[in-house]
């Protein structure tokens, strides 16, 4: 895994969804987050670092959608790890 590089920390809304017995259900929030560009296992993804306070459900979501710097990612929830400052840091696998 190549080491991520750190952009400085922005607003996004973030769409996530996350499955439940009754199917998936959609959820979106604008969140304060930080973002690194890295490959997992040669393919690209980002790791996010959400900063409290988080939205409902975010943590057990299985995919992400966001726009930044003008282009749209999207991808699967391969990790997500509380902080210890109360946040929570996705790596998200982009699809």
């Amino acid at each position: 895994m190549r080491m991520p590089q750190r952009a400085p920390g922005c607003c996004l809304r973030l769409d996530f969804v996350r499955d439940t017995l009754f199917g998936p259900v959609a959820h979106s929030a604008e969140c304060q987050v930080q973002l690194a560009a890295l490959e997992l296992q040669g393919r690209p993804a980002m790791q996010l670092l959400v900063d409290p306070p988080l939205p409902d459900k975010l943590e057990r979501s299985h995919s992400l959608a966001f726009e930044w710097q003008g282009r749209h990612y999207h991808g699967i929830v391969r990790h997500h790890h509380r902080c210890g400052d109360g946040g929570l840091k996705l790596l998200v696998e982009l699809q």
